[in-house]
């Protein structure tokens, strides 16, 4: 079939007069999760990750995927006619080059891409006399028959309870700034900024509770926001005020701009996609390329917001733990396995106050798919999971209070002793950074090493970042701030919430991580110093601590986490847990 679809591509491409044509993984919002109506990239390769690009030129086809997809990649294209590259930037201009010709036209969807995600391309195919070529439609939706509708779903107000702040509030402390770059106006680029600025939540997206939209945000706090005609009724309408003029047509939003009198629109040119800035500039305005103020400033959770932080996951605690008490019951080697495992803790968690969705594809992996650290699970690469081995759960709900992201790692039976020590190793990390005590102005790649030391101390390390961003009631991978090996240039804030998850993965063998959610919070010792405080109140599996590897403190600090985690959630779960509960939050 993906070799059909190859071929009415390259017709595609043939009549709009370009040699080739660049498939992102994405939407034109630059969403981690993309609609059904966006999964473009999936449709042509059958890829389905959440990171990738394809290439399809007129003789050669070339799927690019980062190191947490390599695996997953070469078993989804299979035997098709596409050849396996890295995602990096040189790497795809370097097949570009070698595929394409001088004088031929690689094409793009001007709505897909960002201005710094083609940068390095464009210069690097120019110097081979190969032309960047924004086209009008994309070429993938004339042949994609069955292509699902973009989804409208109503935009609903999300209550100062849960925001802690009013909408009217938010857009005039954000357009007061504007002036500092002399811009009258800024871009809204995507669903999560808007629906933070706005205080209101949808269900356009899988697992990201937004609506479909962008809008144009003014000095003087007013704006113009794009929503679906369906998206917005009367008690929207009556939510936003008269401070928010509502259309229906992207392209509107410009020309509302433009009628204002602004002269420049400020984007941040990492979050907007390309035909924003071409609509921006074909109104005759100037674009002010700078970093979008919205990002930052609901990365830093109100108190509102972090209070709502704890009750929802001390919720998801219970759910979790309901999930792992209940689970040793249904291992008989038989018919449960990865699969079935997402949907019983899907049922604990739809049990619980609030839940809406799950806040990403729950990542279960038994034994090997375990060291796949980004392996999703499908009926078809389930493994059914038996009473020996290793066993890791990678799931998060979305509840009007907050988002949560737990892993935990379990041993389902024994194990050997160097499976205890890898454990313990990435449990020293994980302690390390959790306890970590820090000057203002330090950024996430400052702090990663601590994460890693003892797993370095054995010569060992692990592929991904230690933690990423997360939003309230919005991403789970939220921006600006990370914590990880490339430098990310941003600091840790007071209230901005984050992983902490080391891992270690045994190709062919089994997947190690520990993630807690923690935030950032001022040090209660020293002046000018920042800490964190876990959010997540789930055990650690005991069984897989080697206790002659953690220090004095170390050990401290588990028994006084999981004396946390028992007196917390006792009163709060069944009977059959609270026997589960105690014995797996006993002291070593």
């Amino acid at each position: 079939m993906s070799q059909i679809r190859l071929e009415q591509l390259r017709d595609q491409l043939a009549t709009q007069e370009v040699q080739g044509f660049l498939v992102p993984r994405c939407d034109e919002y630059q969403n981690e999760y993309v609609p059904a109506a966006d999964e473009r990239l999936a449709w042509l390769t059958d890829f389905t990750g959440s990171a990738g690009l394809a290439m399809v030129t007129g003789k050669a086809a070339a799927l690019f995927v980062d190191g947490r997809y390599t695996l997953q990649a070469a078993d989804q294209i299979g035997e098709q006619q596409i050849s396996q590259q890295s995602l990096t930037p040189a790497d795809i201009a370097a097949w570009a080059i070698a595929t394409l010709g001088e004088g031929d036209k690689l094409g793009y969807d001007p709505k897909l891409h960002t201005e710094p995600g083609l940068k390095l391309l464009r210069e690097s195919c120019a110097k081979g006399g190969i032309e960047l070529v924004a086209l009008d439609s994309n070429p993938i939706d004339a042949i994609w028959q069955d292509r699902p509708a973009t989804p409208s779903g109503l935009a609903v107000p999300h209550p100062l309870q849960y925001t802690g702040e009013e909408s009217t509030s938010k857009r005039q402390r954000i357009g007061a700034g504007l002036a500092e770059n002399r811009a009258g106006a800024l871009l809204l680029p995507n669903p999560e900024v808007c629906a933070w600025l706005f205080n209101f939540r949808g269900n356009d997206i899988p697992h990201l509770p937004v609506a479909l939209s962008m809008g144009i945000l003014y000095a003087d706090g007013s704006a113009a926001l794009y929503l679906h005609k369906s998206a917005a009724d009367a008690a929207l309408r009556d939510h936003l005020g008269e401070g928010v003029t509502l259309l229906h047509d992207k392209q509107a939003l410009f020309a509302h701009a433009k009628e204002r009198g602004v002269k420049a629109v400020q984007c941040d040119p990492l979050l907007s996609n390309l035909w924003s800035l071409q609509q921006i500039e074909a109104q005759g305005m100037s674009v002010v390329r700078a970093a979008d103020p919205v990002v930052l400033t609901k990365a830093c959770k109100n108190p509102v917001e972090l209070d709502g932080a704890r009750t929802a996951h001390i919720r998801d605690g219970v759910a979790v733990c309901e999930f792992l008490a209940d689970l040793p019951q249904h291992i008989d080697g038989n018919t449960f396995g990865e699969m079935q495992a997402v949907h019983l803790l899907r049922a604990k968690r739809e049990a619980t106050d609030g839940f809406s969705d799950d806040s990403f594809d729950s990542i279960s992996g038994y034994g090997p798919n375990g060291a796949h650290c980004h392996y999703r699970v499908s009926e078809e690469s389930s493994l059914t999971m038996e009473p020996k081995g290793i066993y890791l759960i990678d799931s998060g709900g979305q509840y009007p209070d907050g988002t949560t992201d737990v892993t935990r790692t379990l041993a389902m039976g024994e194990v050997p002793a160097s499976a205890k020590e890898h454990f313990t190793r990435v449990l020293k990390g994980h302690i390390a950074l959790g306890t970590l005590r820090f000057p203002e102005g330090t950024n996430g790649e400052h702090i990663d090493a601590f994460a890693r030391k003892s797993l370095w101390d054995a010569g060992l390390d692990y592929a991904h970042g230690t933690g990423h961003g997360v939003g309230s009631f919005l991403s789970v991978h939220e921006g600006p701030q990370r914590i990880g090996k490339a430098a990310s240039g941003v600091a840790l804030r007071e209230g901005m919430i984050l992983s902490n998850e080391p891992g270690f993965y045994l190709t062919g063998e089994y997947g190690i991580r520990i993630e807690n959610l923690v935030f950032v919070k001022k040090s209660e010792r020293f002046e000018g110093f920042l800490e964190f405080e876990d959010l997540t109140l789930v055990p650690i599996d005991l069984s897989l601590v080697e206790p002659s590897l953690l220090t004095e403190q170390e050990t401290e600090w588990l028994n006084n986490y999981h004396a946390l985690v028992r007196d917390t959630l006792t009163p709060l779960v069944s009977d059959k847990t609270r026997a589960w509960l105690e014995h797996s939050t006993r002291a070593i």
